[in-house]
């Protein structure tokens, strides 16, 4: 029998070897193929992987002719997924609440703190999945990518099961993860109202107050603070965020502080600071310091009477009411703070002599040891000089520290406005900087800002 390929048999691969294709040209004489040398033929061209026998039957049964078709395809690697983390819990707790449809703020939307209780399992982790390699047509392996493992997690306040697959709480409480690090420590939940009944709180941590505050109470933490009733003719403290879902009656004896921000559903006739931003629905009579932000804007989104400071801007609904009450209202950086932080690098230029005078007076002591051959080194005229310089040394760079808070504050303070979405009423006062207005007659949707001629109005319309 004739070589199959003087017959017109031919046999191409693709460019990545994974398919080949056979064209067979009409049989001469009468002469047809069979399956048998057709594959005996096709393997001599270097295909000898994924043969399609069946497709090669069909092109003789059914007499395809001058037609390309795939008669042997490659198997293409399965590349492993790499390992991966399944967290049971939020890791980016925002702090923020919701807003309503009907715009109202919705204060029991808010989660400063993710909570999780002993036993639980807080994250499940998946190893690398298993590679498959692949073959051409021609039989030539095509490795696959294997997957990279992940190291286990850090952390504390859970432990890891045998197998290294599930990770479990070892106590009730609150969870975050901080530089890829998981952390749970206890937090401190009272079910019901503070006051008489639990004295006084302080604790080094977060707490959470399902109740209210009640008169004469006070709590201190250095976390976060939540409280779910009303807070009450009391005083307030934490070293982080503050939420206050119920909001404060503050009876002008409540003071309350945040080294974070302050949420709040309203606040009447209290003191309220924070380093971060405030955030409440409606404040009456209150007098509110921010060294960030504030934001009244919920459906009443109201400041009526008192004085409210926020160093980068405010965003109002309304500041006043229509009986013309005092509002005081005051962004940008204030005179005072501007006092306190030239004072504070004077302090740093008169500590810096100090440093010279004193370094020159320790030079003499070593100048008479060198001159004279003697230890200086127990002299008490020495040894107060070297406490002298450690301590304007101290203060300097306390005082340094403060001066680079206070300068991060003024850039804060840099083009600071006012915005009032709804009204300003006559009889409300508006300080940007130093510069103040005292609004005449009722204005609606307006932005305060400073100009060269002084605080003017501008239309948000």
């Amino acid at each position: 029998m004739e070589d199959i390929s003087m017959r017109g048999a031919v046999v191409r691969i693709s460019q990545d070897s994974m398919e080949a294709y056979l064209t067979l040209q009409p049989p001469e004489n009468g002469e047809g193929y069979t399956l048998s040398e057709l594959v005996r033929y096709i393997r001599t061209q270097r295909v000898t992987n994924g043969i399609d026998e069946a497709a090669i039957q069909e092109m003789i049964d059914g007499g395809v002719y001058m037609r390309d078709v795939c008669i042997a395809k490659g198997q293409p690697p399965v590349n492993a997924e790499n390992g991966r983390y399944e967290l049971h819990f939020n890791p980016d707790v925002d702090g923020k609440p919701k807003v309503k449809e009907d715009g109202s703020i919705d204060y029991w939307s808010i989660r400063t703190v993710e909570m999780v209780k002993e036993g639980q399992t807080i994250a499940t982790y998946y190893p690398p999945t298993e590679a498959v390699n692949g073959m051409n047509v021609s039989g030539k392996p095509i490795l696959a990518v294997r997957g990279k493992p992940l190291q286990p997690l850090r952390g504390k306040g859970f432990h890891c099961t045998e197998d290294g697959s599930t990770y479990i709480a070892d106590l009730s409480g609150k969870i975050e993860m901080t530089n890829g690090k998981i952390r749970i420590s206890a937090v401190y939940e009272i079910p019901g109202d503070v006051g008489i009944g639990t004295g006084n709180v302080e604790y080094h941590g977060d707490v959470i107050i399902h109740g209210g505050i009640k008169p004469g109470a006070k709590v201190s933490t250095s976390g976060s603070l939540t409280v779910d009733g009303i807070c009450e003719n009391c005083v307030i403290e934490a070293g982080k965020d503050i939420v206050l879902r119920s909001g404060v009656l503050g009876g002008n004896k409540t003071s309350i502080r945040a080294g974070g921000n302050i949420h709040a559903k309203f606040f009447e006739y209290c003191k309220v600071k924070a380093d971060g931003f405030i955030e409440v629905t409606y404040a009456l009579d209150s007098h509110m310091i921010s060294f960030d932000h504030i934001y009244v804007t919920g459906k009443k989104g109201s400041i009526i009477g008192g004085y409210a400071y926020a160093i980068s801007g405010m965003d109002v609904n309304v500041i006043g009411n229509s009986t013309e009450v005092k509002t005081q209202v005051h962004v940008g950086v204030s005179a005072q703070m501007r006092q306190e932080l030239s004072d504070l690098q004077k302090s740093i230029e008169e500590n810096g002599e100090v440093i010279k005078k004193i370094t020159t007076g320790l030079k003499q002591f070593e100048l008479v040891a060198a001159q004279k051959g003697i230890d200086v080194s127990k002299d008490p005229r020495r040894t107060e000089l070297l406490r002298a310089k450690m301590k304007t040394q101290a203060d300097i760079a306390e005082s340094q520290k403060a001066v680079d808070r206070l300068e991060e504050l003024v850039k804060r303070g840099e083009n600071a406005k006012i915005s009032v979405v709804r009204k300003v009423y006559s009889g409300c006062v508006v300080t940007i900087d130093q510069q103040t207005l005292t609004v005449k007659e009722l204005q609606e949707s307006v932005c305060f800002q400073k100009k060269k001629e002084g605080v003017v109005m501008i239309s948000l319309k």
